[in-house]
């Protein structure tokens, strides 16, 4: 049997700016975001949430606080009929060696684990190269999104051939991800038109 389709979704530049808050207060949504993940929730995807929050080393915000804003973003999201879990967060600074930075698959394959998902029929939308060579690490689709830091044509670069699509939006992503097929496929590269 089968396990779930999930899109695994980056969070700071993919569905919120700014990329580097100064505090939680300053994250806001990306226009169009949350009809975006209601698309991907209509059509059974589960939508993990899986980001790096460098700033709880740093010390702007603790986890605790991350995750009760969290919790609060959820709720305001599912009241649009968006439904999103998690969240799977690595807290460490970038220069800090850790297990579960991304390109690192660890937080991944414990969203799959949770949710019984199967990753190789599962995606990545994220505005990072990290985001897209997870995804092409664990065996899925990573879509690169040119918002946050994918805006920076360098960026693009380098996802390289580990992105299967690069998207202009998170809305364009997610209609390239509904016309995906059901089970694994290639990663041939398709830029926007």
């Amino acid at each position: 049997m089968m396990g779930q389709r999930a899109v695994f979704l980056d969070l700071n530049g993919t569905l919120v700016l700014p990329v580097k808050p100064c505090s939680l207060s300053e994250l806001t949504l990306i226009e169009g975001a949350d009809k975006a993940i209601a698309r991907l929730s209509r059509a059974g995807f589960l939508c993990p949430i899986v980001t790096v929050q460098s700033r709880i080393a740093k010390g702007t915000f603790s986890m605790e606080e991350f995750h009760q804003w969290f919790h609060n973003f959820a709720t305001r999201l599912r009241s649009g009929g968006a439904e999103i879990v998690g969240p799977y967060v690595c807290p460490h600074g970038f220069d800090e060696p850790c297990a579960c930075k991304k390109p690192s698959t660890v937080l991944y394959e414990l969203a799959a684990h949770e949710h019984a998902v199967d990753l190789q029929r599962s995606f990545v939308i994220g505005d990072s190269a990290d985001d897209v060579h997870a995804a092409h690490r664990f065996g899925g689709q990573g879509c690169l999104v040119q918002t946050g830091w994918a805006s920076d044509p360098r960026e693009v670069e380098r996802a390289g051939r580990s992105a299967s699509f690069v998207a202009i939006s998170l809305d364009d992503a997610v209609s390239w991800v509904l016309t995906r097929p059901e089970g694994p496929s290639g990663r041939q590269a398709e830029m926007p038109s």
